[in-house]
Formats: C-alpha cells, sequence, structure tokens
C-alpha cells in the first residue's frame, strides 16, 4: 500500500521537522540572550529525571549539549539557581568540577551568571551564561546584566513550556502513525524511539488540553495548570556523564 506508507511517512517526517524547529528557537534564544548580554556563551540546563542532576539542554557550546554533560544539583552554583531561585554571578569560579567542564568545553571560565528559568511558580531550569565579549571583554557581569538575564529567564520559560508542548505531540503523533502502520500492515514506517514511547506517560494532559478547547475561557485556564501539574514529573532517563560545577 504506497498510498498509505506515504502518508503515514509523510506525518512522520513532519512532525520532526517541527520538534527540530522548536530545538532551533531555543537555541536562538540563548544567542539573543547572548548578545544582549554580550556573553561568550550560553546554555539552557533542566532537571534530569530520577537523579539529582542537571543537564545541558541547550548550548552554543556544541560540545556540551551533544555530550549530554550533566552537573550534580547538590553543591553546584546552577543547581543552587535551581533549588533557591536566586540568581549568582561569580568571578573565576575555581573547583575541580569547573576544571572538569572546561576540559570538556574546551574553553576557561572566568566570569559566569547563572538565573533560574521560572514562570507560573515553577522552576523549568537554569539558564548560564559565561565569559563576556566585545567591549565588556574582561569585565564582570553586572547588577544591570543580572536583572536582564532575568527577563530573558522568564522568556526561557514562555519558549521551553512550547517546546515541551511540540515535543508531546510530536511522541503522540508518531505512536499513532506506527500503530496504523501495524493496523494496516503497512511496511517501511518507523517504530516509536523509546523517549517517544514515554510520551504515553502525557496522553491524560494531551486529552486534557484537547478537551480545553471547548471550555470558557477560566475552566479552560484552570484546566491547563492541572494538566501542567500532572505533567511535572515529564523527562527523559539516560545515562550522563556528571561533572561538578
Amino acid at each position: 500500500m504506497p498510498d498509505l506508507a506515504t502518508a503515514l511517512r509523510r506525518i512522520h517526517g513532519h512532525s520532526g521537522t517541527l520538534l527540530d524547529g522548536a530545538t532551533s528557537m531555543l537555541r536562538e534564544l540563548v544567542a539573543d540572550a547572548c548578545e544582549a548580554l554580550a556573553a561568550a556563551e550560553g546554555s539552557i540546563l533542566v532537571p534530569v529525571e530520577g537523579t539529582n542532576e542537571l543537564r545541558f539542554f541547550i548550548s552554543l557550546n556544541p560540545v556540551l549539549e551533544n555530550e549530554g554533560v550533566s552537573v550534580p544539583i547538590d553543591g553546584s552554583i546552577s543547581g543552587y539557581v535551581f533549588t533557591t531561585r536566586q540568581a549568582m554571578a561569580k568571578i573565576k569560579p575555581e573547583s575541580a568540577g569547573v576544571a572538569k567542564v572546561d576540559e570538556v568545553a574546551r574553553s576557561q571560565t572566568t566570569f559566569l551568571l547563572a538565573v533560574p528559568i521560572v514562570d507560573d511558580d515553577r522552576v523549568y531550569g537554569v539558564a548560564t551564561f559565561v565569559n563576556r565579549t566585545g567591549e565588556k571583554e574582561g569585565t564582570p557581569f553586572s547588577l544591570d546584566d543580572l536583572r536582564s538575564a532575568q527577563r530573558f529567564g522568564e522568556i526561557y520559560a514562555t519558549a521551553m513550556k512550547l517546546h515541551r508542548q511540540i515535543e508531546f505531540c510530536t511522541s503522540s503523533a508518531r505512536i499513532e502513525v506506527a500503530s496504523h502502520a501495524r493496523e494496516f500492515e503497512v511496511a517501511g514506517v518507523p517504530e516509536p524511539a523509546p523517549e517517544e514511547l514515554a510520551a504515553l506517560r502525557y496522553r491524560l494532559p494531551a486529552l486534557l488540553a484537547e478537551k480545553a478547547v471547548d471550555l470558557p475561557e477560566r475552566e479552560r485556564e484552570l484546566l491547563f495548570r492541572i494538566g501542567e501539574l500532572i505533567g511535572e514529573y515529564a523527562g527523559t532517563d539516560g545515562e550522563r556523564v556528571a561533572y561538578d560545577l
């Protein structure tokens, strides 16, 4: 059934394009923030489910992002910011962990600014900015920089909520596509990846979002909040290289 196979593969491929676009959007936002703050590099760290760690989810340093480097929440600057929701700026942070991360990232951390990514009373992760560029090179992050970074953290939160919604919808669609392929006995359609199968846990929040469309605004907001609370434990298990920071 070539027509069915083409249709199913088209949905599968387009879903991937949507998710890649959402990830690129986050990376572009990080680049925008770094330009505004005259920061040499920036990253978004998110909690790893089932561990006490934060991992580099998005980073302008591709090594940190591609290798999935993680840092412990306990005893790290990023972990402190994540748990306390307090922004921090450091000059020449020194520790064995920083040295290891610098080695992996092929860089040297002279100035570090970390702010919580928070919205709706929830911390989604931590935004970090490392070193300075241009006229600010050699100059520590200022109090004004910290305030600007906190505003960007709130913007990051909105973008991350959008990314998560696209990720949930993408995984759900690919699971349904694979189900159709088995039902119609269509070959050549990829099976869902393990992380996509994990999206089955988010089926209830997705259904709540669908039902919310027909509700009045007040009830819709309440239902969306319930869906977010249910989805708070979202995440993908995986082995990560851990470094203190």
